[in-house]
Protein backbone atom coordinates (compact mmCIF):
# COMPACT_ATOMS: atom_id res chain seq x y z
CA UNK A 1 0.00 0.00 0.00
CA UNK A 2 1.21 3.08 -0.76
CA UNK A 3 0.16 6.17 0.88
CA UNK A 4 0.52 9.74 -0.72
CA UNK A 5 0.31 13.27 0.41
CA UNK A 6 -1.60 16.41 0.32
CA UNK A 7 -1.70 16.97 -3.32
CA UNK A 8 -4.15 18.46 -5.39
CA UNK A 9 -4.12 15.70 -8.94
CA UNK A 10 -5.64 12.40 -7.92
CA UNK A 11 -4.44 9.22 -10.85
CA UNK A 12 -7.26 7.37 -12.21
CA UNK A 13 -6.73 4.17 -9.51
CA UNK A 14 -6.01 6.71 -7.04
CA UNK A 15 -8.14 5.77 -3.57
CA UNK A 16 -8.98 9.08 -2.09
CA UNK A 17 -10.87 9.66 1.70
CA UNK A 18 -10.88 11.52 4.56
CA UNK A 19 -10.55 10.71 8.02
CA UNK A 20 -11.09 13.43 10.84
CA UNK A 21 -10.80 16.36 8.14
CA UNK A 22 -7.34 14.76 6.64
CA UNK A 23 -7.05 14.01 3.75
CA UNK A 24 -5.86 10.36 2.11
CA UNK A 25 -4.55 9.37 -1.05
CA UNK A 26 -3.44 5.37 -1.65
CA UNK A 27 -2.54 3.46 -4.22
CA UNK A 28 -1.69 -0.49 -4.80
CA UNK A 29 -4.42 -0.99 -1.61
CA UNK A 30 -4.83 -4.55 -0.44
CA UNK A 31 -8.56 -5.16 -1.60
CA UNK A 32 -8.72 -7.20 1.66
CA UNK A 33 -6.98 -4.61 4.30
CA UNK A 34 -10.31 -3.38 6.24
CA UNK A 35 -10.67 -0.14 7.56
CA UNK A 36 -9.88 -0.55 10.79
CA UNK A 37 -6.49 -2.13 10.20
CA UNK A 38 -5.91 0.67 7.86
CA UNK A 39 -6.51 2.91 10.71
CA UNK A 40 -4.80 1.48 13.46
CA UNK A 41 -1.73 0.74 11.44
CA UNK A 42 -1.48 4.02 9.23
CA UNK A 43 -2.84 6.91 10.83
CA UNK A 44 -2.49 8.59 14.51
CA UNK A 45 -6.61 8.29 14.91
CA UNK A 46 -5.87 4.82 17.52
CA UNK A 47 -9.75 5.22 19.52
CA UNK A 48 -11.05 2.15 17.03
CA UNK A 49 -10.39 -0.55 19.13
CA UNK A 50 -10.49 -4.34 17.48
CA UNK A 51 -12.94 -6.62 19.81
CA UNK A 52 -14.70 -9.24 18.33
CA UNK A 53 -13.65 -8.87 14.89
CA UNK A 54 -16.95 -9.66 13.58
CA UNK A 55 -19.23 -6.30 13.57
CA UNK A 56 -20.66 -7.24 17.22
CA UNK A 57 -18.71 -5.90 20.13
CA UNK A 58 -19.03 -2.42 18.53
CA UNK A 59 -15.35 -1.27 19.91
CA UNK A 60 -14.34 -0.12 16.30
CA UNK A 61 -17.29 1.89 15.31
CA UNK A 62 -16.69 4.82 13.47
CA UNK A 63 -19.36 7.27 11.35
CA UNK A 64 -19.35 7.20 7.60
CA UNK A 65 -20.44 10.56 5.71
CA UNK A 66 -21.12 10.06 1.94
CA UNK A 67 -21.84 12.93 -0.64
CA UNK A 68 -24.74 12.56 -2.95
CA UNK A 69 -24.34 14.30 -5.66
CA UNK A 70 -27.77 13.75 -7.37
CA UNK A 71 -29.41 15.30 -4.35
CA UNK A 72 -26.72 17.66 -2.78
CA UNK A 73 -26.97 16.08 0.50
CA UNK A 74 -24.55 14.43 2.68
CA UNK A 75 -25.71 10.96 4.16
CA UNK A 76 -24.17 9.65 7.66
CA UNK A 77 -24.19 6.35 9.55
CA UNK A 78 -22.23 4.58 11.29
CA UNK A 79 -20.45 1.03 10.89
CA UNK A 80 -18.13 -1.31 12.15
CA UNK A 81 -14.90 -0.24 10.76
CA UNK A 82 -13.36 -4.22 11.23
CA UNK A 83 -16.48 -5.11 8.82
CA UNK A 84 -15.59 -2.29 6.33
CA UNK A 85 -13.21 -2.75 3.22
CA UNK A 86 -10.92 -0.23 2.75
CA UNK A 87 -11.62 0.13 -0.65
CA UNK A 88 -15.25 0.59 -0.26
CA UNK A 89 -14.72 4.10 1.46
CA UNK A 90 -13.65 6.07 -1.75
CA UNK A 91 -14.92 9.56 -1.57
CA UNK A 92 -16.09 9.13 2.09
CA UNK A 93 -14.72 11.43 5.19
CA UNK A 94 -14.71 8.98 8.08
CA UNK A 95 -14.87 10.05 11.68
CA UNK A 96 -13.57 8.79 14.94
CA UNK A 97 -14.14 9.40 18.15
CA UNK A 98 -10.63 12.16 18.34
CA UNK A 99 -12.75 13.78 15.42
CA UNK A 100 -15.87 14.54 17.28
CA UNK A 101 -13.81 16.17 20.05
CA UNK A 102 -10.38 16.10 21.53
CA UNK A 103 -7.94 17.10 24.24
CA UNK A 104 -6.43 19.72 21.90
CA UNK A 105 -9.65 21.41 19.96
CA UNK A 106 -11.88 20.27 23.44
CA UNK A 107 -14.10 17.23 23.99
CA UNK A 108 -17.59 16.70 22.42
CA UNK A 109 -20.42 17.09 25.58
CA UNK A 110 -20.93 13.16 24.79
CA UNK A 111 -17.29 12.66 26.20
CA UNK A 112 -18.01 15.41 29.51
CA UNK A 113 -21.08 13.85 30.15
CA UNK A 114 -19.68 10.08 29.51
CA UNK A 115 -17.15 11.44 32.71
CA UNK A 116 -20.04 13.19 34.54
CA UNK A 117 -21.87 10.05 34.80
CA UNK A 118 -19.35 8.10 35.83
CA UNK A 119 -20.14 5.68 32.26
CA UNK A 120 -16.73 4.27 32.14
CA UNK A 121 -14.06 2.30 33.79
CA UNK A 122 -11.56 0.64 31.53
CA UNK A 123 -12.43 2.45 28.40
CA UNK A 124 -11.89 0.09 25.13
CA UNK A 125 -15.83 0.68 24.64
CA UNK A 126 -16.22 3.86 24.97
CA UNK A 127 -14.80 5.30 21.78
CA UNK A 128 -17.21 3.20 19.83
CA UNK A 129 -19.88 4.33 22.31
CA UNK A 130 -19.17 7.86 21.60
CA UNK A 131 -19.75 7.58 17.41
CA UNK A 132 -22.59 5.33 17.87
CA UNK A 133 -24.63 8.04 19.81
CA UNK A 134 -23.05 11.13 17.76
CA UNK A 135 -24.35 9.24 14.52
CA UNK A 136 -27.38 8.98 15.82
CA UNK A 137 -27.72 12.70 17.45
CA UNK A 138 -26.21 13.54 13.94
CA UNK A 139 -29.39 12.03 11.55
CA UNK A 140 -32.13 13.03 14.34
CA UNK A 141 -30.76 16.88 13.45
CA UNK A 142 -31.84 16.39 9.41
CA UNK A 143 -35.32 15.22 11.04
CA UNK A 144 -38.44 17.68 10.63
CA UNK A 145 -38.85 17.89 13.97
CA UNK A 146 -39.74 21.28 16.41
CA UNK A 147 -36.47 22.57 16.93
CA UNK A 148 -35.08 20.82 20.53
CA UNK A 149 -35.06 23.39 23.94
CA UNK A 150 -31.74 24.42 24.30
CA UNK A 151 -28.94 22.25 25.59
CA UNK A 152 -30.93 18.77 23.73
CA UNK A 153 -31.19 16.99 20.55
CA UNK A 154 -34.48 16.53 18.44
CA UNK A 155 -33.80 12.51 19.29
CA UNK A 156 -36.00 11.50 21.33
CA UNK A 157 -35.39 8.83 24.54
CA UNK A 158 -36.46 5.91 22.82
CA UNK A 159 -33.91 6.29 20.12
CA UNK A 160 -31.07 7.92 22.32
CA UNK A 161 -31.23 4.44 23.91
CA UNK A 162 -30.77 2.48 21.28
CA UNK A 163 -27.92 4.09 19.40
CA UNK A 164 -25.81 1.94 22.27
CA UNK A 165 -27.66 -1.23 21.31
CA UNK A 166 -24.64 -2.53 18.89
CA UNK A 167 -22.15 -1.49 21.67
CA UNK A 168 -20.81 -4.22 24.32
CA UNK A 169 -19.48 -3.21 27.62
CA UNK A 170 -18.25 -5.78 29.91
CA UNK A 171 -17.40 -3.53 32.66
CA UNK A 172 -19.27 -0.55 33.75
CA UNK A 173 -23.08 -1.61 33.38
CA UNK A 174 -25.53 0.32 30.93
CA UNK A 175 -27.38 2.35 33.54
CA UNK A 176 -24.90 5.45 33.98
CA UNK A 177 -24.32 4.76 29.53
CA UNK A 178 -28.09 4.85 29.11
CA UNK A 179 -28.50 8.11 30.60
CA UNK A 180 -25.69 9.52 28.89
CA UNK A 181 -27.47 9.02 25.82
CA UNK A 182 -31.25 9.76 27.33
CA UNK A 183 -29.54 13.50 28.97
CA UNK A 184 -29.75 14.75 24.96
CA UNK A 185 -33.15 13.17 24.39
CA UNK A 186 -35.95 16.45 24.60
CA UNK A 187 -37.98 14.22 26.19
CA UNK A 188 -35.97 13.31 28.64
CA UNK A 189 -37.38 13.48 32.19
CA UNK A 190 -34.66 14.68 34.16
CA UNK A 191 -35.02 13.52 37.53
CA UNK A 192 -34.91 9.91 35.60
CA UNK A 193 -30.93 10.32 35.05
CA UNK A 194 -29.12 8.78 37.91
CA UNK A 195 -25.81 9.79 39.85
CA UNK A 196 -23.83 12.00 38.28
CA UNK A 197 -20.91 14.70 39.17
CA UNK A 198 -22.65 17.53 37.59
CA UNK A 199 -25.53 17.81 39.63
CA UNK A 200 -26.66 17.18 44.33
CA UNK A 201 -29.84 16.11 45.46
CA UNK A 202 -32.31 18.35 45.91
CA UNK A 203 -30.73 20.89 43.35
CA UNK A 204 -33.66 22.66 40.83
CA UNK A 205 -34.22 21.08 37.69
CA UNK A 206 -32.77 24.23 36.03
CA UNK A 207 -30.05 24.06 38.07
CA UNK A 208 -29.30 20.64 36.79
CA UNK A 209 -29.57 21.94 33.34
CA UNK A 210 -27.21 24.71 33.50
CA UNK A 211 -24.41 22.62 35.51
CA UNK A 212 -24.92 19.59 31.93
CA UNK A 213 -21.84 20.38 29.57
CA UNK A 214 -23.89 22.40 26.94
CA UNK A 215 -25.03 20.30 23.77
CA UNK A 216 -25.81 23.38 20.84
CA UNK A 217 -27.41 21.14 18.34
CA UNK A 218 -27.18 24.23 15.71
CA UNK A 219 -23.16 23.66 16.00
CA UNK A 220 -21.71 21.51 12.83
CA UNK A 221 -19.24 19.17 14.65
CA UNK A 222 -17.95 17.57 11.56
CA UNK A 223 -18.25 19.01 8.05
CA UNK A 224 -17.01 17.32 5.20
CA UNK A 225 -14.84 17.75 2.94
CA UNK A 226 -15.11 19.72 -0.14
CA UNK A 227 -12.17 18.11 -2.19
CA UNK A 228 -14.53 15.11 -1.51
CA UNK A 229 -17.11 16.22 -3.72
CA UNK A 230 -15.07 16.86 -6.55
CA UNK A 231 -13.68 13.34 -6.78
CA UNK A 232 -15.16 10.80 -9.62
CA UNK A 233 -16.52 7.52 -7.86
CA UNK A 234 -15.87 4.96 -10.59
CA UNK A 235 -12.28 3.74 -8.73
CA UNK A 236 -11.65 0.23 -8.60
CA UNK A 237 -8.39 -1.67 -6.28
CA UNK A 238 -6.28 -4.20 -7.67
Amino acid sequence: MEVKGNSGSVTPTSLVFAVNGERFELSNVDPSTTLLEFLRTHTRFKSVKLGCGEGGCGACVVLISKYDPVHDKVEDFTASSCLTLLCSIHGCSITTSEGIGNSKEGFHPIHERLVGFHATQCGFCTPGMCVSLFGTLVNAEKTNRPEAPSGFSKVTVSEAEKAIAGNLCRCTGYRPIADVCKSFAADVDIEDLGFNSFWRKGDSKDLKLSRLPQYDHHHKNIRFPMFLKEIKHDVHCF
